[in-house]
């Protein structure tokens, strides 16, 4: 059983946040002063990136620590097997309590996948829904529905939207949690935590209510940079651009520019949410004992390229934020530009928390243990990720390779790209077929080929969308039994009644600043 000894972990997520859209990343015009806090005590990983550029994938291959292709998460429509271990698991066996609030959007039965308590339902359904099989897409591929694209040319601010009131109650039901930390006494009172708290800002549609998108009234919200002359976009980026509908709506320079607000302002709300979180625990407490880690799921387009939203293993899609906050145990304002990826979130988290992974466990993670890079050790780094492509939105398979200074991407059946991220970060210019890079194109081939084949893989994601789209019709016929979570709550262990409750959750009662004895 874990001690006092063991730091908690506050894990913040967001949904679609690009990196680059962020001030510690660089970017000084999108207003995150709570993020860039954070990031001056704490460590930044400035090469962070997810590996699969889409909600459910990268969310099921983070937390088994393994790549997508290696637990067969295609798409937004595919399960994660229950007997998938998960970093959660660990946490759980060596006595963490492991909470969620909010989104983790699991597929199927089940939706808890090694957390012990969930605080709220997920804001999209656990079922099959979320996905368009390779075959119906056409090429390009196009939306059989009104387009993504088409919010975009009413992007402005609203009273109210789905999307703020799940978040509202995700962070309401966070802070609730936090207190009931604060307040637990007993045995439970030195349990550590690994708490998620997973907000689906700043997914688009770019509708914020107008306070901030007020704050942007006077900020300067340049466009995406503009093409080099004679530049010619990758099929594969076209894919994404007509999956979306962006090149069907036709936007203006404004249309954009206020899209490009929304989404900077959604940005801001989740970076209020992150700030009253920390400040939350330091005014509990907390926070001495606490390592507190921002991420998100993968990032945005934001108009880049011609491109909005995901799906793309472009920088701005790919890129996330990764911040680790512990003064105590990490150097304050440090900044790591090695390359790191969402599945060396598995081993890091448990090496953070002194949890080893049982000898008899056959398990292969793809992910690698940074906490040495936090502690500004030495360590023979891989420097590389894997960022893969199944989804709608594509119809080939996608791997790209990050490693040191390039970037990689194989499309199978398409011409390669090669891309030197430090000289060219707006990945413009294609260096595949420069003899210079020969030598470099063909070593990052091999790599990016290594135990990967994209014509097997393409019969494979064909043959489990086609199963997948018989089990979704004969589940539709009759009566529907929901995947979805069911949150539910017992009124006797509330409020003044709190002190009949045990285990991680039980806390004195106060009545009227005089706490009261537990009833024997």
């Amino acid at each position: 059983m874990a001690t006092t000894a063991c730091p908690n972990i506050l894990m913040i997520m967001a949904d679609q946040l690009s990196a680059l859209a962020t001030s510690p990343y660089g970017n000084p015009y999108v207003l995150t002063p709570h993020l860039q806090e954070l990031a001056d005590r704490g460590v930044v990983f400035q090469n962070s990136y997810c590996n699969f550029p889409l909600c459910v994938p990268s969310r099921a291959s983070m937390v088994s620590g393994r790549l997508c292709v290696n637990i067969e998460s295609y798409d937004n429509g595919c399960e994660l097997l229950a007997t998938t271990p998960t970093f959660m698991h660990h946490l759980r066996l060596a006595g963490y309590h492991t909470v969620l609030s909010g989104k983790m959007h699991f597929i199927g039965p089940d939706q808890l996948h090694g957390f012990e308590k969930r605080l709220t339902t997920d804001i999209f359904p656990a079922n099959y829904n979320l996905y368009r099989p390779w075959e119906v897409q056409g090429n390009p591929p196009r939306p059989v529905r009104p387009t993504m694209a088409e919010h975009l040319k009413h992007a402005g601010p609203v009273a109210w939207s789905d999307q703020l009131e799940y978040d509202e109650e995700v962070h309401y039901r966070a802070l609730e949690q936090l207190r009931a930390y604060s307040r637990r006494q007993g045995a439970s009172a030195d349990q550590p935590w690994f708490f998620c708290v997973s907000y689906t800002h700043p997914h688009d549609p770019p509708f914020i209510t107008a306070e901030y998108w007020d704050r942007y009234e006077n900020v300067e919200i340049p466009p995406p940079e503009t093409p080099p002359p004679g530049h010619v976009p990758h099929e594969s980026d076209t894919w994404v651009i007509t999956y979306c509908g962006v090149d069907a709506v036709g936007l203006t320079a404004e249309e954009i520019q206020r899209a490009r607000r929304g989404y900077f302002a959604m940005t801001s709300y989740f970076d209020d949410k992150v700030g009253a979180l920390v400040g939350e625990l330091g005014r509990l407490g907390l926070l001495d004992n606490t390592i507190v880690i921002v991420t998100s799921d993968h990032g945005d387009m934001v108009g880049e390229h011609g491109m909005w939203f995901k799906r793309s293993a472009r920088e701005w899609s790919a890129r996330v934020p990764l911040i680790v906050s512990s003064p105590g145990r990490y150097p304050s304002g440090r900044r790591i530009r090695e390359n790191v990826s969402l599945v060396d979130l598995y081993p890091s988290l448990l090496s953070m928390a002194g949890v080893e992974i049982p000898l008899e466990l056959p398990l292969e993670l793809d992910g690698h243990d940074f906490t040495p890079l936090l502690r500004g050790e030495l360590v023979d780094w891989p420097n590389e990720v894997f960022v893969e492509n199944y989804g709608a939105g594509t119809i080939k398979p996608v791997r790209a390779l990050v490693k040191d200074r390039y970037k990689y991407v194989e499309v199978y059946d398409l011409p390669p790209q090669l891309y030197d991220l430090d000289r060219d970060p707006g990945e413009w210019h294609n260096l595949a077929d420069d003899p210079r890079y020969a030598e470099v194109a063909a070593a990052l081939r091999a790599r990016t080929l290594d135990g990967w084949d994209g014509a097997a893989l393409e019969e494979k994601i064909i043959e489990s969308q086609r199963v997948r789209q018989f089990v979704k019709r004969a589940l539709d016929v009759g009566h529907n039994h929901p995947w979805d979570f069911q949150p539910l709550f017992d009124a006797t262990k509330v409020y003044s009644r709190r002190h009949r409750a045990n285990g991680p959750d039980a806390v004195k009662t106060v009545v009227a600043g005089f706490e009261q004895p537990r009833e024997k």
